[in-house]
């Protein structure tokens, strides 16, 4: 079946293709009689905007692009989902673009790339500098970074070495017996080294408190929660003496360390503490202690900025650097 077109919603509604798309567009004045003929013209025939025509014509697709380098976990479903609700709001639609390969950044690298034709784009843990010649992504349309950090864009992030050492704190509040369990990222050009920023600044504060982390205490678990639950029942069968304390760089790692010491009979809070990192929802049920990032308020951050930049373009002034602070969220695990 023929998609409908202005023509159509012109003709049926017995007047010209211009008041039809002053209706569509909501600019410019049309009689409250002869919009609501054409509201009906538009629900009868079912006709639906092309928003890539309508920017062509308007400058403006009433679409926001996002671009993150995976899909289906938790952190950037939260991400999405309050950048959707805020955009709803305010009448843009999104468009999800996850990177996930060399050859989808191909595509990316290129100014034509459908990820560039919308009013603006977001990018989720981009490291820019790595991914774009120069460091610049290849669009004249406004880009808000947010879990990363670029001196050429607004930039919406946390510090993951303060989450490092934020864990630290927490953990010497009840033993120097230390551990961790993390992730050796792929050094490829989509690395953002959260893992590695995370453990450093573990490292770092214990160091300033005259305790080094050798090698031989620092694990490493692929993102899985069976892989965590392994790797963290070897850690608890080295330790010899308890209390230990074990920081796990993300809440996967966590819920691996809590089964595997109630596994070994380990008791949580008084023999082994631990302390994660990203609040999951599911990390209050099973007690664990975590450094949260606060992900929906740096969304809603971002998008408001980028809909600055696109309303008022040079006069929104300099870039914006914004950086969250960690919450420290307390539980029975420390």
């Amino acid at each position: 079946m023929k998609k409908p077109t202005i023509k159509d919603i012109a003709k049926k509604a017995g007047v010209g293709i211009g008041t039809v798309s002053r209706v569509i567009n909501n600019s410019g004045y049309v009689a409250e009689e002869t919009r609501k003929r054409i509201e009906a013209a538009i629900e009868e025939l079912g006709y639906q905007p092309d928003p890539t025509a309508r920017g062509l014509v308007s400058g403006s697709t009433g679409m926001i692009s996002i671009v993150v380098p995976m899909i289906r976990t938790e952190f950037y479903d939260r991400l999405v989902e309050a950048i959707d609700d805020f955009l709803a709001v305010n009448s843009y639609d999104t468009v999800i673009f996850p990177l996930l390969s060399k050859r989808r950044l191909q595509r990316f690298s290129s100014r034509s790339a459908f990820l560039y034709r919308t009013d603006g784009i977001i990018m989720a843990s981009m490291p820019v500098h790595k991914l774009f010649e120069n460091g610049e992504v290849p669009t004249d349309r406004p880009v808000v970074l947010i879990d990363m950090y670029s001196n050429k864009y607004d930039s919406i992030y946390i510090d993951n070495l303060e989450i490092g050492k934020l864990a630290a704190n927490i953990l010497l509040e009840h033993t120097s017996n230390l551990y961790v369990l993390t992730f050796i990222e792929p050094e490829t050009v989509f690395t953002s080294d959260v893992f590695k920023k995370r453990v450093s600044g573990f490292q770092k504060l214990l160091r300033d408190r005259g305790i080094e982390l050798t090698n031989s205490r620092i694990f490493h678990s692929e993102l899985d929660l069976h892989y965590a639950f392994s790797q963290a029942m070897q850690i608890l069968k080295k330790i010899k003496k308890f209390p230990a304390g074990i920081f796990a760089a993300c809440d996967l790692f966590g819920y691996g360390i809590i089964l595997a010491a109630k596994n070994l009979g380990i008791e949580i809070g008084k023999d082994l503490f631990v302390v994660g990192v990203d609040d999951q929802s599911w990390s209050e049920d099973i007690g664990l202690t975590t450094i949260r990032q606060p992900v929906e308020e740096m969304s809603t951050m971002a998008t408001e900025i980028l809909l600055h930049r696109i309303t008022k373009g040079k006069a929104y002034g300099k870039q914006k650097r914004v950086n969250f602070d960690p919450i420290i969220i307390r539980r029975a695990s420390a």
